[in-house]
């Protein structure tokens, strides 16, 4: 009886050298995701634009970070053709899921510098490819809206 006891006992235990392997690879891969975690995970877009109008050719570039579900920080910028910040009278931007029919999630930016719009708190609630749209007024009626999709999660 004893025998068959320790016999079940062994055959249901993990040889030393399997526990060490599987130990060590278990260390490896936790290891792993904290080195390519380490990057910043920012989403930048760059969009040409032409509202058609006087001045209303440039291109806008978005910041997203850390592109990433809950609170992302955005950063607009707007440059003319020379490459130069240039201030337009609006930007708009606006979130969307296609996927899970969710959007147009719409964020006004606050306007910071010359060619520069910022907003914090940019909430993003699901992993998924959204499109980004960006609406450019340069003029009182003359405006576009460019977009781009982005890897979010």
């Amino acid at each position: 009886m004893v025998l068959l006891a320790v016999t079940t006992v062994l055959t249901q235990t993990e040889p030393g050298r399997t526990e060490q392997e599987a130990e060590a690879a278990g260390s490896a891969s936790s290891s792993a995701p904290a080195a390519t975690g380490q990057g910043t995970g920012a989403v930048t877009l760059t969009m040409p634009f032409d509202t058609g109008g006087e001045n209303g050719k440039g291109v806008v570039s978005i910041d997203l970070e850390p592109a990433r579900v809950g609170d992302n920080a955005m950063h607009v910028y707007v440059d003319g053709p020379d490459g130069r910040p240039v201030d337009v009278p609006e930007v708009k931007v606006a979130f969307t899921l296609s996927a899970k029919d969710l959007g147009p999630l719409p964020v006004v930016p606050d306007h910071i510098t010359t060619g520069h719009w910022s907003a914090s708190g940019v909430q993003l609630p699901m992993t998924g490819d959204w499109t980004i749209e960006v609406t450019v007024r340069t003029s009182d009626i003359d405006q576009v809206t460019v977009s781009k999709n982005a890897k979010i999660g």
